[in-house]
C-alpha cells in the first residue's frame, strides 16, 4: 500500500502570503514568490457578448481603464473581506502556476488578530474550495522571525493597513503581549493626499493625461486630458499608485528637528511641487504630529491594544515572583500610541526574563520600513527609552527581501524535512473537525 509523506525533499510546497497591498504566491524552498499581485480586484459590470452577469478581472488586467469596472479590495488589515472573489483570485493564479492541488500541501500565513470565527472559515473554506494534499496556517511573524533564523525574537510589521508588534517565543506569537495600530501605508497616503488637496493641487492618473506641459507650483498645471469613461473607484485606485510613488521619496527626520528637507515631485499632470518630506515621515513615530484639513481622511485614535480571542493561546512560563508592596504606579492610558511607543510599550508588558533578549532581536519589516532613516531614528529612540536594555534590529537591506519577508519565512518552513508531520489533510479535517484542528495544530 502506497503511503504519501509530506516531507520537504519529497513535495514542493505552495506558500501562500496575502497582504493589504499585495498577495504573493509561490513554492516553498524558493527565494522568492512566482507571483506578487494586488490584493484588489475588478468587476465589469457585463461584457462584450451583452452579459449582464459581474465579471472578475485580477492582475495587471486592473489596470486598464474600461467603463463599469469597479476596483474593490479584497482584503482589510490582512484579513480577507470579500471571501468570494478572493478564492477565486487564488484558483486564477494556482491555474497560471500549473499547480496541481492533489500532489502538493499549501501554507497559508495569516495575521495574528484573526478572530476564531475568521479562522474558521479560512480552513474550511480552503478544504472545501481547493483539493490540496494538506493544509498549515502559519502567522506571519513566525514566519519572519524562521525566514531570520531568530526563534526568540520581537517582529515590528509596517505595513499597509497595519504597524503590528509581535513577541515570538520558540517560534510561537504572544497575542496577549501583541499590538497593532493603523497608522501605516494608508494612513501616509491619506496625509499625501490631504497635503495635495489643501495645496489645492490637480491630481490626475496617468493614464487620463492627453497632453502636458511642464509647469512648478503655485503655477497652475497646463494639460489636456482623454475623453475615457471610468468608474470613481478606478480613477481612485490609480490615485493611490501616485501616493504610493510620493511615498518612496519621504524620509524620517532626527527626532525634534526644526530643519525641513524639501523635495521635488513631478506629478502625471506634469506640475512638479517642492514638498517637506521630513512632515509627513514624522507622523510614523508621532501619528498627532499631522492636523488633517479633511476631516474625512483621518484616522481615529489608537492606542494599539488589541482583544484577540483565539483558544489555547500559547503562554511560557514565568518565574515565581515575590509580594511587592512597593510596586510602581500603573502608567496612565495612552490614546495614540506611535511606532516607538507601540515597541517600548510591548517589551513593558512581556516578563522580564524574556525582556533583553527579545530587546537584541528586534526585526523590522514590511514596506513601509523602508522609509529612508525609519531604523536609525527607530534605533535612536529605543535606546533611549530604554536604558537598561541593549538594543538590536535587524532590518535586511534588500528592499524586495524585506517586503516578501513573511513569504520567505514560510518557504523555509515549509522546506524543512521536520516540517512533513504539521500538515493537516482533508480526511484529518472531516474527521477531527475545524474546531480541534486550530485549538491543536494551527496556535
Amino acid at each position: 500500500m502506497a503511503t504519501t509523506v509530506y516531507g520537504g525533499d519529497e513535495i514542493n510546497a505552495i506558500i501562500l502570503d496575502a497582504g493589504s497591498y499585495t498577495t504573493r504566491i509561490g513554492y516553498a524552498g524558493d527565494d522568492f514568490p512566482k507571483v506578487i499581485a494586488s490584493s484588489y480586484y475588478g468587476e465589469l459590470q457585463g461584457d462584450d457578448d451583452n452579459n449582464n452577469t459581474p465579471r472578475k478581472i485580477f492582475g495587471e488586467a486592473i489596470n486598464v481603464p474600461r467603463p463599469n469596472l469597479e476596483i474593490k479590495p479584497l482584503l482589510k488589515e490582512s484579513l480577507i473581506v470579500d471571501w468570494d472573489a478572493a478564492l477565486e483570485l487564488y484558483q486564477y493564479y494556482f491555474d497560471q502556476l500549473k499547480i496541481t492541488q492533489p500532489d502538493q500541501p499549501i501554507l497559508v500565513t495569516e495575521p495574528i488578530w484573526g478572530e476564531a470565527s475568521y479562522r474558521e472559515k479560512l480552513v474550511e473554506s480552503f478544504f472545501e474550495k481547493f483539493d490540496f494534499a494538506g493544509l498549515y496556517l502559519a502567522k506571519s511573524p513566525t514566519c519572519v522571525s524562521f525566514q531570520q533564523g531568530r526563534p526568540n525574537c520581537l517582529v515590528v510589521d509596517i505595513g499597509h493597513d497595519s504597524v503590528s508588534v509581535t513577541p515570538v517565543i520558540d517560534g510561537i506569537c504572544l497575542l496577549k503581549s501583541s499590538m497593532k495600530t493603523n497608522y501605516g501605508g494608508r494612513f501616509l497616503s491619506n496625509e499625501i493626499q490631504d497635503y495635495l488637496e489643501q495645496k489645492e493641487v490637480v491630481v490626475e492618473p496617468s493614464f487620463k493625461i492627453k497632453s502636458k506641459t511642464p509647469t512648478k507650483y503655485p503655477d497652475p498645471a497646463k494639460f489636456e486630458t482623454k475623453d475615457i469613461s471610468t468608474t470613481q473607484s478606478f480613477v481612485d485606485y490609480q490615485k493611490q499608485k501616485i501616493y504610493h510613488q510620493f511615498k518612496e521619496i519621504l524620509e524620517v527626520p532626527e527626532k525634534n528637528t526644526t530643519k525641513e528637507s524639501p523635495r521635488l515631485f513631478e506629478l502625471p499632470t506634469g506640475q512638479s511641487i517642492v514638498f517637506d518630506r521630513f512632515k509627513i515621515a514624522d507622523s510614523i513615530f508621532d501619528p498627532a504630529v499631522y492636523k488633517f484639513n479633511n476631516e474625512k481622511l483621518a484616522f481615529p485614535p489608537c492606542n494599539g491594544k488589541i482583544d484577540i480571542d483565539q483558544a489555547n493561546e500559547y503562554r511560557p512560563l514565568k518565574r515565581v515572583r515575590k509580594d511587592d508592596s512597593n510596586q510602581s504606579t500603573p502608567a496612565p492610558e495612552v490614546d495614540i500610541r506611535g511606532l516607538t511607543q507601540l515597541i517600548t510599550h510591548t517589551l513593558s508588558t512581556i516578563d522580564i526574563d524574556l525582556r533583553a533578549s527579545l530587546a537584541n532581536n528586534i526585526i523590522v519589516t514590511g514596506g513601509v520600513s523602508l522609509v529612508s532613516q525609519l531604523t536609525d531614528r527607530l534605533y535612536l529612540e529605543l535606546s533611549n527609552n530604554n536604558p537598561g536594555l541593549k538594543i538590536r534590529l535587524h532590518a535586511v537591506g534588500n528592499s524586495s527581501e524585506r517586503i516578501n519577508q513573511a513569504w520567505i519565512g514560510g518557504s523555509v518552513l515549509a522546506s524543512l524535512g521536520t516540517f512533513h508531520q504539521m500538515w493537516v489533510t482533508k480526511e484529518e479535517y472531516k474527521e477531527a473537525g475545524v474546531d480541534r484542528i486550530l485549538n491543536q495544530r494551527f496556535r
